[in-house]
């Protein structure tokens, strides 16, 4: 089954939903009024290898491939505990279909904490990245594998207009030469194929040295071990974005962490 085809058919509709729903007119009208966005490139980026890895930390109810995972989801009370671990950021997946994800959720850990936030997404037309803006996220994800080299650019472009930054992510060697070419300066390697959703944490490894100078390191999915860790951490990557890995078992919290001394707001 090819779970990305599934879900951007399902975004097509979404998107048509955000047309028909006014959201530019809503953006317009709130623009002004719209709080400051948080440097998320900031809170990723380890200034010297001997610094531990940056986390991203996703807050993930359900999956495609794993169905519910939690249950009895508590985003605040899920974020307070990645706060004490050492997150630097919080992802939080808006999908509602494929993953139980929700807007709300995003808006109640933005209120709450002092760290940024990523919208986690499919991101394929721009009244997302408004409407992104709208829910008060200070950075988005975009998927090479789901837009083409103008999209890339334009949708970044248009993100960064609104003071938000930009995870474009990869899965192979010619998703990360576009999104180099895009002009991508925080790229992330998914373990995970979204067409399968197996996972392979060698995708890092090998992607790493291809790389553009300069650009923030993410690797993302499949991390569950301390073990993976050391071993992204001397592979040179910056960060890590954790979501299975954190909610389902405690085995990460010993690794030290760069804490960013995050608190409630």
């Amino acid at each position: 089954m090819n779970y990305l085809n599934k879900i951007l058919i399902e975004k097509k509709g979404e998107v048509e939903k955000l047309k028909a729903g006014g959201v530019m007119h809503a953006f317009k009208l709130a623009e002004n009024s719209l709080p400051t966005t948080r440097n998320f490139s900031e809170a990723l980026r380890r200034q010297n290898k001997s610094e531990p890895l940056r986390l991203i930390a996703e807050l993930k109810k359900a999956s495609p491939s794993r169905g519910l995972m939690v249950e009895d989801f508590r985003p605040l009370e899920i974020a307070e505990r990645y706060r004490l671990l050492g997150a630097s950021s919080f992802s939080v997946l808006t999908d509602e279909k494929f993953f139980q994800g929700h807007a709300d959720y995003l808006k109640a850990v933005r209120q709450k904490y002092d760290l940024p936030v990523l919208r986690k997404d499919f991101m394929i037309d721009e009244l997302q990245v408004y409407e992104a803006r709208l829910m008060g996220a200070d950075a988005i994800l975009l998927i090479v594998a789901a837009l083409d080299l103008a999209e890339l650019k334009g949708f970044r472009e248009l993100a960064e207009s609104l003071g938000m930054h930009v995870l474009v992510e990869v899965h192979d060697g010619t998703e990360l030469e576009l999104a180099a070419k895009s002009g991508a300066n925080i790229i992330g390697v998914n373990n995970r194929d979204l067409k399968s959703f197996s996972v392979d944490l060698g995708t890092s490894i090998n992607l790493r040295p291809q790389f553009p100078e300069g650009a923030i390191a993410v690797s993302e999915s499949g991390i569950k071990t301390e073990d993976d860790l050391r071993l992204l951490e001397d592979a040179d990557f910056d960060a890590v974005l954790i979501g299975e890995g954190l909610i389902q078992t405690d085995r990460l919290s010993r690794y030290p962490w760069t804490p960013r001394k995050a608190k409630t707001v």
